[in-house]
């Protein structure tokens, strides 16, 4: 807070303050440690003694993974369904549940005649108990039965549960007797796997005795479907042929094939003659009709031509054609050629025979066939319904093969002589050598450790009560503390800069008020010195140049939000901030290095202070700790905070933040402008530092000064980036001077 802040809030007088006095409950603490150590050894010693008395307890472990058996003998396969139903959680908790079953727990007390132990003996009487059984606080144990007593005792002693993320069960058993807790609970595993081989037997045995009746049953039913259907196709002439057919559709099939490989013939023949017929009307050749060549006469006549054209051909070379030789061979030529055709012609003709007779063929076998297909009509209800009794019996035939099937595989496990169980043992219970309980040092720390935080609590709470842990603590008011609050200073009106405001010799503007709607709080001014010449109402710098002993002044003294701009360039800004903020972190401060001015320029910029305005970045991805000291920065991110960033309701949230995460947080506002973010933060400042490249002081300097307090009612001071310059430690009053 602002220093005319911390002095307004003074009183006349003094001022007293309860406070807890802890070196008074620290030797209280140590004055009891004469009776406090002596009572914890007691504690310990006589728990100690005590515990030796309790007799020892033994557990036994043993543990059952859970699995589908191997499929030995025919139906024992699962389907996947199955396998699921067993394995999954439900399967598995369900055997945790028959292995704590009341049977199964019967049967093994009975085999290891367990109700002979004292142990399992729980109807003993004692004095307590028959004084609680006699108040009617306890029901007599006597009044049950000696099985019920015993199945209590294995209850209390018996612990199964499921191993997590695994089917391993863990069956435990607590006993006096290290061997007696092995034996039980081994022996609940074995009767557990001979238990569900058992229940395996008579489920096989109940299905295969439910299985006779019906198949007696569907045999009867599967005899009388078959008669039926064979006296109805004797008595409707539906007798079978080849290929399960009736003989009326085998003969129509017959006479179907037999007519269309007679009209096929037909046809060939018919093509065939009408052929040689067109090649001997129209004068052609023969050669291409197959029928012709294939006739042997035909051949032998094409054979003696060739010979005469050959002749011919010979004697062409020294005989005229009108020689009487060559006459005579050419007559025969001609004779031979029409014996060709005359040999054709019977052969066009006796291929016109048969595609009549093949004619003849195809009439007589149409009208066969159409008497056929008009049996096939007439024997069509008969046979719909001789399909429906074949149809009834092959279903009862089906039946009664499945249950066949069902019935064989139930009686071969049946027969078996042994049935796998749906588990495996994986580690039998050994006989334990510690005991399980009591824990003797354990149970002796904590009782011990617990006497111990009750009489410290105890000591404590009398401190308290009597008062002796307070104390009152008087304080004196100082001079500053009495003097009234100067009065409220008026905001002022923000003014656009004035073009002819003075300038420094580096030719940098001052504005001379912040141009934007931000008013500042209004904060009370602070006392003047002692001995300082200054204006009534005009607030002063605390000098830089003060003592040591100022400097070692209390942390609550040190202003919380320190503003630092320049009026030479950002990088002296920059300088001084880090100069401040690592001071502040060697005088044990936890500060914060805010920078609000970015460098556009800079292609490796990060996320900073603009991200968190906007919403795209949170504290630990913009916070960075500074490798020459213990304090944080926040760098001013990858884009200027213009006004309507500024004017964001996030600026709030996240200044209060800060102010509850840091002791200090020093502003790095750069050069000096006009911005809204810049008024912002100049407005909450608790104190303004104005940064300087060591030029010498001018009216300049001093009217931007007074500008920066007239605007932000906090102490404005003047440091210089050259560490260790005169100029460095000298505050406002000095530059006033």
């Amino acid at each position: 807070m602002n220093q005319s802040q911390a002095y307004g809030a003074g009183h006349h007088g003094d001022d007293e303050r309860v406070e807890i006095d802890l070196s008074a409950i620290l030797g209280a603490l140590r004055k009891s440690l004469r009776w406090l150590v002596p009572l914890c050894f007691v504690v310990a010693i006589g728990a100690f003694v005590l515990l030796q008395l309790v007799p020892s307890r033994y557990r036994a472990e043993s543990k059952v993974l859970i699995e589908t058996s191997d499929s030995v003998y025919p139906g024992d396969a699962r389907g996947v369904e199955e396998e699921r139903a067993l394995l999954d959680n439900e399967g598995v908790a369900s055997q945790v549940e028959l292995l704590l079953s009341r049977d199964l727990l019967r049967r093994v007390a009975k085999r290891l005649d367990l109700a002979s132990l004292p142990e399992f003996d729980a109807g003993s009487s004692s004095l307590l108990r028959d004084m609680f059984v006699a108040l009617g606080l306890m029901r007599d144990p006597g009044s049950n039965s000696r099985e019920e007593r015993v199945l209590k005792v294995f209850y209390e002693n018996l612990d199964v549960y499921r191993v997590d993320g695994s089917r391993v069960i863990s069956v435990r058993f607590v006993s006096k007797d290290p061997e007696v807790a092995a034996r039980v609970a081994n022996a609940l595993v074995e009767e557990y796997i001979d238990l569900q081989s058992s229940v395996k037997r008579e489920t096989t045995d109940l299905a295969a005795t439910a299985l006779e009746p019906q198949i007696e049953r569907l045999q009867a039913e599967v005899k009388a479907a078959q008669q039926r259907v064979e006296a109805f196709r004797s008595e409707k002439d539906l007798l079978l042929g080849a290929d399960n057919q009736t003989l009326d559709r085998q003969q129509l099939g017959e006479i179907g094939t037999q007519l269309s490989d007679a009209r096929a013939a037909q046809s060939q023949a018919e093509a065939r003659a009408k052929l040689i017929r067109s090649q001997l009307d129209g004068g052609g050749s023969l050669d291409s009709a197959q029928d012709v060549l294939n006739s042997q006469l035909i051949q032998r006549l094409r054979e003696r031509q060739v010979e005469l054209q050959a002749r011919i051909a010979e004697l062409s070379t020294t005989l005229l054609p009108n020689h009487p030789q060559i006459r005579a061979l050419r007559s025969q030529l001609d004779d031979f050629d029409r014996q060709v055709r005359q040999e054709a012609a019977k052969i066009a003709a006796g291929l016109e025979s048969e595609a009549r007779i093949q004619k003849e063929r195809v009439a007589s076998l149409t009208q066969t066939l159409n008497e056929l297909k008009a049996t096939t009509a007439q024997s069509n209800e008969d046979q719909i319904r001789l399909r429906e009794l074949e149809r009834e019996a092959a279903v009862k035939t089906s039946q009664l093969d499945q249950l066949m099937t069902r019935y064989r595989e139930a009686d071969t496990r049946r027969n078996a002589p042994l049935l796998g169980a749906d588990a495996r043992v994986i580690s039998k219970a050994t006989v334990p050598l510690e005991p399980f309980s009591p824990k003797v040092p354990q149970i002796a720390g904590i009782a011990t450790f617990v006497v111990f935080l009750l009489s410290v609590m105890t000591v404590i709470l009398g401190q308290f009560l009597s008062g002796r842990a307070f104390t009152t603590r008087r304080e004196e008011a100082g001079p500053s503390d009495m003097s009234e609050p100067a009065p409220e200073a008026a905001p002022e009106r923000p003014r656009r800069p004035d073009p002819s405001a003075p300038t420094m010799a580096s030719g940098t503007a001052y504005p001379a008020s912040f141009s934007y709607d931000w008013k500042p709080p209004v904060v009370a001014a602070a006392p003047a010195a002692a001995g300082a010449a200054s204006a009534p109402g005009r607030a002063t710098a605390a000098p830089a140049s003060a003592p040591a002993s100022a400097a070692a002044a209390d942390n609550a003294d040190r202003p919380r939000r320190v503003a630092v701009l320049s009026v030479d360039s950002d990088e002296v800004s920059q300088g001084v901030t880090f100069r401040l903020v690592r001071e502040a972190a060697e005088d044990g401060m936890m500060p914060l290095f805010l920078e609000v001015r970015p460098d556009l320029a800079d292609a490796e910029a990060v996320p900073g202070f603009a991200e968190l305005l906007e919403g795209t970045a949170s504290f630990a991805g913009v916070i960075y700790r500074d490798a020459a000291s213990r304090a944080h920065v926040i760098e001013s991110g990858r884009r200027a905070i213009d006004d309507e960033l500024a004017r964001n309701e996030r600026f709030e949230m996240l200044m209060d933040a800060i102010d509850h995460t840091y002791d200090q947080v020093f502003f790095d506002l750069g050069l000096i402008d006009d911005s809204l973010i810049s008024a912002q933060i100049l407005a909450m400042a608790d104190q303004v530092v104005v940064a300087t490249g060591g030029s010498p002081a001018g009216p300049e300097l001093e009217e931007a000064l007074r500008m920066l307090e007239d605007q932000t009612g906090a102490p404005v001071a003047i440091e210089s980036s050259g560490e260790g310059s005169p100029q460095a430690a000298r505050g406002r009053s000095d530059m006033a001077a």
